[in-house]
């Protein structure tokens, strides 16, 4: 069981969303060299092959991204809410904030919290604007990722 540390929550950035870009914007580079191409020898067909394949190409890599933005957007915001989480247990309990993991990354009910290596279940209320703590003992050591 992986603990998650407040750094590694705040800092939740993708290496695949990086390289999706990276992909989108070679395929959008070839695109118009390829295009260009084709608009400067007219007579070869090649040139316009290759961009029509390049362009397709471009399209769905724009739809799956599209869609990727969306859940990751849903994923951020679920994120942030235990980065918030984290800080008002930390004033609650007056801990210091990189004193706390958590084994989600997402706030909902049932996570365990780490708190100077005591355990506890965490059951949130129906609408998240209270919460419970009840110490819980584990039966493997966890890990923490902190970054």
């Amino acid at each position: 069981m992986n603990f998650y540390g407040i750094e590694y929550l705040k800092s939740q950035s993708n290496l695949n969303d990086y390289f999706k870009y990276f992909l989108i914007f070679g395929s959008l580079i070839v695109l118009v060299v390829f295009f260009s191409l084709y608009l400067r020898h007219r007579i070869e067909t090649k040139y316009r092959d290759l961009s029509i394949i390049f362009f397709l190409f471009l399209l769905f890599s724009l739809g799956v991204q599209y869609s990727d933005y969306q859940n990751n957007e849903t994923k951020h915001s679920q994120s942030s809410q235990m980065v918030n989480f984290v800080q008002q247990l930390a004033e609650a309990q007056n801990v210091a904030t990189n004193e706390i993991y958590v084994n989600s990354t997402e706030l909902i009910d049932g996570i365990l919290v780490s708190i100077n290596n005591k355990y506890y279940t965490v059951k949130l209320s129906p609408d998240q604007s209270s919460y419970t703590l009840t110490e819980t003992y584990l039966i493997n050591e966890p890990q923490t990722i902190n970054k």
